[in-house]
């Protein structure tokens, strides 16, 4: 499955998004902690600072009132009792060896699990402990870091809204280059004032390839044209000189077969040249249909594999390859006889040369005329290539393999397409290749496919 830009974009711009959100979320709550702590720390300093000061004085009122605040004195003189320490509090007197101005923070943990931020100083023989409970402050620096992620939740929430919005407005302009290069030349040009400056270079782009291709199409046809001038010039001189010798009735007996069969030849040569035309003119995505060449008189089916089998007996042979048919329908009138001959015989020329002296069948039933081979096969990577002109795959490279300019696929698709027959390749490497001809009920303009043998 190929992967889409427009996902791969609304993706990209959400999780950008996220991270965006998330670490200000991460870092919002960083910024609360150390500020947070940098208020309790100073709570401490100046509650403690009080208490010290007060309790020469009056050591009752030492003591703060407040509900998350304790003081507790320790004493190092025996003489001067301190109060008892919480277990938690223990090592905390030892902090501070000797008297000093300088307070200690230090955060512990109860054994029931709550936290307390302690500053520790001495004076004299007293330690003074301040201990702040912080479990309030961690409950609303909790609530405070869900309510952050819940906000960068929704961000990116409305960030895959605006997302998919942004990228259908950004991709607006590939989306109607696409239609208009879908609906063929119905459009003088592919670009267009309002597309972005990388969509209208790529649209110039496909402007001047088909400009490109056009100009080739023309020459093309051009040589068509002048080819079909000069192939018809000498054709018409031996079909009028046999016409001339056969009129004559003083033609000794076995000449006037062999002017009969010239004759035929030259009639022949002319309806193999009327479809080779056809195959230089048509174009696959073209609106106008190309003129059929002159139909002639149908022929049987039968008739016309019979011919196209026994012509190329004599290569077979030579090949070691051997070539049978079967047909159901051999009283099956072919429309365009002609066409039909030049891509049976392209097609059996194909098996022997490429089935490597493996056993070759025509087979025709309820229609559909199937030429099958026992050889090496094709691979998947290379049946999809199989109708490009002039590819002739890896037995190109094969001094032993078949020689050929490697037409004779391309020929018969656009014969097929040409006359609405429908027709398809099934292949696998080291199994053989089925081609199959459906000449009966096909639509005007039958798909070519190419699938892997089963």
């Amino acid at each position: 499955m190929r992967p889409s830009l427009r996902r791969r974009l609304v993706v990209g711009i959400v999780v950008t998004a996220s991270i965006a959100s998330f670490a200000e979320a991460l870092l919002l709550h960083v910024v609360w902690y150390g500020y947070e702590r940098r208020l309790i720390e100073r709570v401490i300093e100046d509650e403690l600072e009080r208490s010290i000061e007060i309790h020469p004085r009056d050591p009752l009122l030492a003591y703060p009132n407040t509900g998350f605040l304790r003081l507790y004195i320790a004493s190092r003189d025996p003489a001067m009792p301190g109060d008892a320490l919480p277990p938690h509090l223990l090592p905390l007197p030892d902090l501070v060896a000797e008297p000093t101005r300088a307070i200690v923070m230090r955060e512990v943990r109860s054994a029931d699990g709550v936290d307390y931020q302690v500053g520790v100083a001495r004076r004299g023989g007293l330690v003074f402990l301040l201990a702040y409970d912080s479990t309030e402050h961690q409950q609303l620096r909790l609530d405070l870091l869900w309510a952050v992620l819940a906000i960068a939740a929704m961000l990116t929430l409305l960030a895959s809204r605006l997302a998919l919005g942004m990228v259908d407005r950004l991709l607006g302009g590939l989306n109607r280059l696409q239609r208009r290069v879908s609906e063929g030349p119905g459009y003088a040009s592919f670009s267009d004032a309002s597309m972005d400056l990388e969509v209208s270079a790529l649209a110039d782009a496909l402007d001047d390839h088909r400009r490109q291709v056009a100009i080739a199409l023309r020459k093309e046809r051009a040589f068509a044209a002048a080819a079909s001038h000069e192939l018809r010039t000498p054709l018409t001189r031996i079909a009028t000189g046999t016409e001339v010798l056969l009129a004559r009735g003083d033609l000794p007996t076995l000449v006037a077969p062999r002017l009969r069969s010239i004759r035929e030849s030259a009639d022949e040569l002319q309806r193999l040249l009327d479809v080779l035309l056809l195959v230089a003119r048509w174009q696959p995505s073209g609106d106008q249909p190309v003129p059929l060449p002159p139909e002639g008189a149908p022929r049987p089916l039968g008739q016309l594999v019979a011919l196209c089998v026994e012509r190329l007996a004599a290569e077979a042979r030579l090949l070691g390859a051997t070539v049978t048919a079967t047909v159901a329908e051999p009283a099956l009138l072919v429309s365009h006889p002609a066409m039909l001959e030049i891509v049976l015989s392209n097609l059996l020329r194909n098996a022997i040369r490429h089935g490597r002296s493996a056993p070759v069948t025509v087979h025709q039933a309820d229609g559909v005329l199937e030429v099958i081979d026992r050889g090496p096969g094709i691979e998947a990577a290379a049946l999809e290539r199989v109708f490009d002109p002039f590819w002739r795959g890896s037995a190109a490279d094969d001094e032993t393999g078949p020689s050929g300019l490697g037409l004779g696929l391309t020929i018969v698709e656009r014969i097929c397409a040409a006359a609405g027959w429908a027709l398809s390749i099934h292949s696998s490497a080291g199994e053989g290749t089925r081609v199959s001809i459906r000449l009966t009920g096909a639509a005007a303009k039958a798909p070519v496919t190419t699938a892997p043998s089963p």
